[in-house]
């Protein structure tokens, strides 16, 4: 275990997070949560998607399918969006559980998509550069050339947005509308997009801007591997390659400081998901568990 990660003592006492449940699935890959509902909805490597009640338990949605990169909820909680890694995305119900849509990418890399009014995005990485495609249903309405370092932004009752974080700032347009400035090459932020705002993540931290774009918040964590903002942006969560989960406040963001850790897991923290409403916070690493915290 690196140096960085051991002077953090994981400081259970002061970290704020408390670990509430610990549900019975293992290998998780994807998560999201249901919007309306205080309901997980999780992938898993050995290709099931499974709903999590942190009061009910668990149930089945979908069995038998392949590794998931990408999920995502629409906003009625009623469908799913599940991208796999192997060239197959498709749409499904929640609530019998059967496929509406399915369909084939040609992605290699870089797999996210999401539920933009009554289209579906999906983006990733093709043999000649990356692509944003627009689905209404199985018909492909939009394919537009998206440049490196940028990620597509979903706000309700706006226009799908692009964001690119340069030495500048991070700047965030329209589409189609918008064009990012000349001359300004992307920084090597690896970027993801949270209610409200993105993310970037570098070795030696994370960085934290509005959808408004400009200069960001920041903090020293290395080696962090996933994070969200809760719904409400004050709060974001924090998983790093050592296993260990953080939460810090985003208004008390400071350069020289990080969070304290909680040692959560024997692997690599793949995903981390604030639920909709509500006080959770879901992580994913060998195993599934849930959050609360007390501010």
């Amino acid at each position: 275990m690196s140096r960085e990660v051991t002077e953090a003592h994981y400081l259970h006492e002061r970290s704020g997070l408390e670990a509430v449940l610990r549900p019975p699935v293992e290998g998780p890959c994807a998560l999201c949560w249901v919007p309306r509902k205080e309901e997980l909805l999780v992938a898993t490597f050995s290709g099931e998607l499974v709903r999590v009640d942190p009061v009910l338990g668990t149930s089945p949605v979908v069995q038998g399918i392949g590794r998931t990169m990408a999920l995502d909820v629409d906003p009625s909680g009623e469908r799913f969006l599940q991208i796999e890694r192997d060239g197959t995305w498709r749409v499904g119900s929640l609530r019998g559980g059967g496929i509406l849509v399915e369909e084939r990418h040609a992605f290699l890399t870089g797999h996210t998509g999401f539920f933009l009014d009554d289209h579906i995005a999906l983006v990733g990485d093709e043999a000649d550069g990356r692509y944003l495609h627009l689905y209404r249903g199985a018909e492909r309405r939009g394919r537009i050339r998206v440049p490196e370092h940028v990620v597509p932004l979903r706000e309700q009752g706006r226009k799908l947005r692009l964001a690119r974080s340069t030495e500048g700032g991070l700047f965030v347009i329209d589409v189609p509308e918008g064009r990012f400035p000349k001359g300004l090459a992307g920084t090597a932020h690896r970027l993801q997009p949270a209610p409200g705002h993105v993310l970037g993540f570098t070795e030696a931290g994370v960085c934290v801007w509005t959808h408004d774009g400009g200069q960001p918040r920041s903090m020293r964590l290395p080696e962090v591997t996933a994070g969200d903002v809760s719904a409400d942006g004050r709060y974001l969560g924090l998983g790093t390659r050592h296993g260990a989960v953080a939460l810090a406040r985003v208004d008390r963001f400071e350069k020289r400081v990080r969070p304290d850790l909680v040692r959560a897991f024997d692997e690599p923290v793949i995903a981390v998901a604030f639920s909709r409403r509500g006080r959770w916070l879901a992580t994913a690493a060998d195993s599934l568990r849930i959050w609360s915290w007390e501010d």
